[in-house]
């Protein structure tokens, strides 16, 4: 006798294919949990996970060891996921150089990076004299409200690279975009400590999973 969630996965896939967008969100992600695990109903722990996670666009990030049923696997599987859309974006980077007045590159670039993570984390993207990515490097990795950021190293980094421009950036898990006292803080001793290697610091950017703050585009710097 076959469970009921035999024959609803395959509507589910029947739907999927006849009319995507008539899928729910969390539709989406038991059709995704389906192929890692398989022999038994999944839709409670979709539901779940969405719920947990805020929505749709945090689940990549989220731990599954939260949702009851999700095991390593799963966690696997959707780490793969956001591996493949943070590539795109660097791919994207390698064939176009990043320019300073368009920070949406470097963001779409870092979301998937970081921008899921639920503890900070410090990145630096290094750029050629033709603002051309050289190499990018994730510095720090904090707590949700404290990270330990030090100029010199990314500095250090920076020589090591050859580099004409750095980007940094760092994720605000919380969602909210604006900048904090620390932030500007921190940013003006970078914007010190890499210029007097004749090192532009082309822009600081907070990135979250539903947007950025650019603090060049924002006159910030």
């Amino acid at each position: 006798m076959k469970e009921h969630y035999t024959g609803h996965r395959k509507r589910l896939k029947d739907r999927f294919a006849k009319e995507p967008e008539s899928l729910y969100d969390y539709e989406i992600v038991e059709l995704l949990l389906g192929y890692v695990i398989r022999g038994r109903d999944v839709k409670p722990q979709a539901k779940a996970l969405i719920e947990k996670a805020g929505g749709i666009s945090g689940v990549a990030g989220y731990g599954m060891a939260d949702v009851d049923g999700l095991g390593d696997e799963a966690k696997l599987f959707f780490s793969v996921l956001k591996e493949l859309y943070a590539r795109i974006g660097y791919e994207d980077m390698e064939q176009e150089a990043i320019t300073i007045d368009k920070p949406e590159k470097a963001a779409s670039f870092l979301r998937f990076r970081i921008g899921y993570e639920q503890k900070e984390q410090f990145f630096a993207l290094f750029m050629d004299v033709n603002k051309k990515l050289l190499g990018y490097k994730n510095f720090f990795k904090g707590t949700i409200d404290r990270l330990s950021v030090y100029p010199r190293e990314i500095a250090e980094e920076a020589l090591k690279k050859k580099a004409s421009f750095v980007v940094v950036a760092h994720n605000h898990p919380s969602g909210n975009l604006n900048p904090s006292e620390d932030d500007i803080i921190l940013t003006d001793k970078l914007i010190k400590a890499l210029g007097a290697l004749d090192i532009v610091m082309a822009d600081h950017i907070i990135v979250s999973r539903t947007g950025f703050f650019s603090f060049k585009k924002e006159h910030v710097i």
